[in-house]
Protein backbone atom coordinates (compact mmCIF):
# COMPACT_ATOMS: atom_id res chain seq x y z
CA UNK A 1 0.00 0.00 0.00
CA UNK A 2 1.17 3.33 -1.01
CA UNK A 3 1.19 6.14 2.03
CA UNK A 4 -0.82 8.79 1.37
CA UNK A 5 0.35 12.68 0.65
CA UNK A 6 -0.62 13.62 4.17
CA UNK A 7 2.82 10.90 5.52
CA UNK A 8 4.87 11.56 2.43
CA UNK A 9 5.55 15.23 2.17
CA UNK A 10 7.01 15.60 5.72
CA UNK A 11 9.33 12.94 5.23
CA UNK A 12 10.21 14.20 1.75
CA UNK A 13 10.66 17.59 3.31
CA UNK A 14 13.22 16.20 6.41
CA UNK A 15 15.07 14.40 3.29
CA UNK A 16 15.32 17.39 1.42
CA UNK A 17 16.25 19.68 4.61
CA UNK A 18 19.04 17.03 5.02
CA UNK A 19 20.85 16.83 1.93
CA UNK A 20 21.07 21.11 2.03
CA UNK A 21 22.58 20.60 5.33
CA UNK A 22 24.80 18.44 3.90
CA UNK A 23 26.05 20.42 0.86
CA UNK A 24 26.28 23.30 3.58
CA UNK A 25 28.49 21.72 5.75
CA UNK A 26 30.44 20.03 2.71
CA UNK A 27 31.02 24.01 1.14
CA UNK A 28 31.95 25.48 4.55
CA UNK A 29 34.53 23.11 5.07
CA UNK A 30 36.19 23.20 1.86
CA UNK A 31 36.12 27.12 1.82
CA UNK A 32 37.84 26.56 5.73
CA UNK A 33 40.48 24.52 4.30
CA UNK A 34 41.00 27.03 1.41
CA UNK A 35 41.60 30.03 3.78
CA UNK A 36 44.14 27.80 5.88
CA UNK A 37 45.68 26.46 2.77
CA UNK A 38 45.79 30.55 1.54
CA UNK A 39 46.85 31.78 5.05
CA UNK A 40 49.30 28.99 5.51
CA UNK A 41 51.24 30.69 1.67
CA UNK A 42 50.64 34.10 2.75
CA UNK A 43 52.45 33.63 5.91
CA UNK A 44 55.37 31.35 4.71
CA UNK A 45 55.83 34.21 1.70
CA UNK A 46 54.90 37.31 4.18
CA UNK A 47 56.63 36.33 7.49
CA UNK A 48 59.73 35.07 6.07
CA UNK A 49 62.64 36.33 7.78
CA UNK A 50 66.23 36.20 6.45
CA UNK A 51 67.07 33.83 9.19
CA UNK A 52 65.39 31.02 7.33
CA UNK A 53 67.22 28.19 5.75
CA UNK A 54 66.43 25.20 3.69
CA UNK A 55 66.66 22.00 4.81
CA UNK A 56 69.63 19.66 2.97
CA UNK A 57 66.68 17.16 2.70
CA UNK A 58 65.26 19.66 -0.15
CA UNK A 59 68.05 19.16 -2.30
CA UNK A 60 68.11 16.57 -4.65
CA UNK A 61 71.51 14.43 -4.62
CA UNK A 62 72.30 11.59 -6.95
CA UNK A 63 72.93 8.22 -5.33
CA UNK A 64 76.57 7.80 -3.98
CA UNK A 65 76.94 10.94 -3.14
CA UNK A 66 78.67 11.60 0.30
CA UNK A 67 77.54 14.36 2.75
CA UNK A 68 80.77 15.19 4.34
CA UNK A 69 79.61 18.41 6.41
CA UNK A 70 76.40 20.64 6.82
CA UNK A 71 76.63 23.90 8.48
CA UNK A 72 74.38 27.02 7.84
CA UNK A 73 75.82 30.66 8.20
CA UNK A 74 74.69 34.23 8.19
CA UNK A 75 75.46 37.40 6.99
CA UNK A 76 73.48 41.02 6.08
CA UNK A 77 72.16 39.11 3.15
CA UNK A 78 70.21 36.45 4.86
CA UNK A 79 71.51 33.14 5.92
CA UNK A 80 72.23 29.99 3.98
CA UNK A 81 72.98 25.92 3.82
CA UNK A 82 76.59 24.96 3.15
CA UNK A 83 76.51 21.18 2.21
CA UNK A 84 80.18 20.27 1.60
CA UNK A 85 79.74 16.49 -0.78
CA UNK A 86 82.22 14.20 -1.89
CA UNK A 87 81.20 12.87 -5.64
CA UNK A 88 80.72 8.76 -6.11
CA UNK A 89 84.32 7.35 -7.11
CA UNK A 90 85.72 7.64 -10.36
CA UNK A 91 83.34 11.49 -10.51
CA UNK A 92 84.55 14.83 -10.24
CA UNK A 93 83.34 17.84 -8.61
CA UNK A 94 82.38 19.56 -11.55
CA UNK A 95 81.03 16.73 -13.24
CA UNK A 96 78.64 16.44 -9.91
CA UNK A 97 77.58 20.07 -10.10
CA UNK A 98 76.87 19.61 -13.40
CA UNK A 99 74.32 16.31 -12.73
CA UNK A 100 73.00 17.83 -9.98
CA UNK A 101 72.05 20.90 -12.02
CA UNK A 102 74.41 23.72 -10.00
CA UNK A 103 76.40 24.82 -12.82
CA UNK A 104 75.86 28.08 -12.41
CA UNK A 105 72.50 27.86 -10.75
CA UNK A 106 69.47 25.11 -9.66
CA UNK A 107 66.08 27.07 -8.29
CA UNK A 108 64.46 24.41 -6.77
CA UNK A 109 60.16 25.65 -7.00
CA UNK A 110 58.58 25.89 -3.73
CA UNK A 111 55.26 23.32 -3.52
CA UNK A 112 51.92 23.22 -1.84
CA UNK A 113 53.51 23.09 1.41
CA UNK A 114 56.63 25.85 1.26
CA UNK A 115 56.14 27.89 -1.52
CA UNK A 116 59.62 29.31 -1.71
CA UNK A 117 61.74 28.93 -4.28
CA UNK A 118 65.49 27.33 -3.00
CA UNK A 119 68.61 28.92 -4.97
CA UNK A 120 71.47 26.51 -5.00
CA UNK A 121 75.08 27.01 -6.30
CA UNK A 122 78.30 25.05 -6.35
CA UNK A 123 81.81 25.22 -6.48
CA UNK A 124 84.67 22.46 -6.26
CA UNK A 125 87.53 22.78 -3.63
CA UNK A 126 89.75 19.86 -4.48
CA UNK A 127 88.31 16.59 -4.78
CA UNK A 128 85.23 18.43 -2.76
CA UNK A 129 81.72 20.28 -4.02
CA UNK A 130 80.54 23.02 -1.83
CA UNK A 131 76.88 23.66 -2.25
CA UNK A 132 75.27 27.01 -0.96
CA UNK A 133 71.62 27.06 -0.98
CA UNK A 134 69.10 29.78 0.40
CA UNK A 135 66.17 31.25 -0.18
CA UNK A 136 67.22 35.09 -1.00
CA UNK A 137 69.46 34.65 -3.73
CA UNK A 138 68.00 35.66 -7.25
CA UNK A 139 68.40 34.10 -10.57
CA UNK A 140 72.19 34.18 -11.85
CA UNK A 141 72.36 36.08 -14.86
CA UNK A 142 75.65 36.10 -16.91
Amino acid sequence: MLPNNDEAAPRARTAARSRRTLRTVIAVVIVALALLCAGRMWWMSAMATEGAVPPASAIPLPAGVEIRSESSDCASGGCWATLTLRPPAGQTPEALAEEIGATPQLAIPGNFFDPRTIWVSARPVGSLLLLTADYWSQEWVP
